[in-house]
């Protein structure tokens, strides 16, 4: 016979599991809802993609909060965050043969990657790499996956260099240190056991900013650098009205590419740290004057299968003008020269990415060196996002990130 109890008892423990069914269901439902994007069917391991881009926000925006408290700071925040993700996964292999070391180069930190077959060589085969990040993330630990990588499957000698970062320095700290480092190897190659005429400049993002404005200074010079690598490099600061910009933005690729981020970086690389307000995004930052002077090297409607309408009449922001006139400059945008100096250019060796704000100035910049006859490689990988090349290692790992970095071995092997 069934007591009172035993009765009561029932309803209420069954109808406790289902609350408790119905928690994890609506959590779970809530959680893909949060983290779920659209993206095209072919795009690479989606769903790990959608997380990390959620987790990357969360962060970015928890850092944004810290920092209004004063509890920490944003950017020690990000840094970390990117150096979990990536810069903590180092693979060192016997098998590969590579000796690594750091040392100091007229004041400024490398990291030096030698395959012990060079040791015999008075003149190396040299791969000099600039970080990306953004002039504000990455450091040669976070890209320790990637130029390891290249010194492995190149079997050239690789320098990284750590150059000095916004907010702490303002432009043109990074560039003056990847400068005077480039520099002294050209000048010194014999003391360092550089082949002066092997010589690659190669980096990603605002690496590959630095990479090609370094490598427009030398020929200036009379130095002759073999080729330069440059993987979605950042190649103006002029038009942000490319059709990337205003598709990818408001995407938040890896959920920090967002305008937020974007305003940020460009307030700190100004020596005023000007507020940067969001009519930047419509040229508000560039004169007049200033664009009808350059719009004919970044015109899209020129260069590009689609774009939007460019007003070389609208004025500018004159709050903005004087203080991000550096912007335009060659050396901070090095796509904004006349063909006369694009044609002086070595061999590029050009990557882009589909899913990626600065898909179109790389564009553009291929469709002006092919009018001029000049060598390019130029591959664009089209199912995959800003910074995939990073994600070789670890719980985050994408294999298309072994694919691009592989590829671009190859090619600058080929052409070094």
């Amino acid at each position: 016979m069934t007591s009172t109890n035993d009765i009561n008892n029932i309803p209420v423990k069954s109808i406790s599991k289902q609350k408790i069914l119905l928690i994890v269901i609506s959590l779970t439902v809530l959680s893909i809802a949060l983290v779920y994007q659209p993206l095209p069917d072919n795009f690479p391991q989606p769903w790990k993609y959608r997380f990390l881009s959620f987790w990357a926000h969360i962060f970015s925006k928890l850092g944004y909060l810290g920092e209004k408290v004063n509890l920490f700071d944003r950017i020690h925040v990000l840094r970390f965050l990117y150096y979990i993700t990536v810069g903590c996964f180092q693979i060192r292999n016997p098998e590969h043969h590579l000796k690594i070391y750091d040392r100091r180069i007229l004041n400024v930190s490398v990291r030096i990657y030698e395959p012990e077959e060079l040791d015999y060589m008075d003149k190396m085969p040299t791969i000099i790499h600039f970080h990306g990040g953004g002039f504000l993330l990455g450091c040669r630990e976070t890209y320790d996956q990637v130029t390891y990588a290249l010194a492995n499957l190149t079997r050239a000698l690789v320098i990284s260099v750590e150059y000095r970062r916004v907010p702490e320095h303002y432009f043109p700290a990074a560039l003056d240190d990847c400068t005077s480092i480039t520099y002294e190897l050209f000048k010194n190659a014999d003391k360092y056991r550089i082949d002066v005429n092997r010589i690659t400049l190669a980096g990603d993002s605002a690496g590959g900013n630095l990479a090609l404005v370094i490598t427009q200074s030398l020929i200036q010079d009379g130095y002759s650098p073999r080729t330069a690598c440059l993987i979605y490099p950042a190649l103006q600061f002029f038009d942000f009205t490319l059709p990337s910009y205003r598709l990818y933005l408001p995407r938040s690729i890896l959920g920090v590419i967002n305008e937020e981020n974007f305003l940020s970086v460009m307030s700190e690389l100004s020596e005023s740290k000007v507020k940067v307000t969001p009519d930047i995004l419509f040229n508000s930052h560039t004169s007049r004057q200033d664009k009808i002077r350059l719009h004919p090297y970044v015109d899209a409607g020129k260069y590009l299968p689609i774009s939007f309408p460019f007003d070389v009449d609208q004025e500018g922001n004159e709050d903005l003008i004087p203080h991000l006139k550096f912007l335009i400059s060659p050396k901070m945008s090095p796509l904004l020269v006349p063909d006369e100096q694009l044609i002086k250019l070595p061999t590029i060796l050009l990557f882009t990415a589909e899913f990626d704000i600065l898909r179109d100035e790389g564009f553009i910049f291929a469709e002006r060196l092919q009018s001029l006859n000049k060598t390019l490689y130029h591959h664009h990988f089209g199912t995959t996002f800003h910074g995939s090349h990073l994600l070789l290692y670890g719980p985050l790992k994408f294999d298309i990130a072994y694919e691009m970095v592989e590829h671009i071995a190859r090619k600058i092997r080929e052409n070094l």
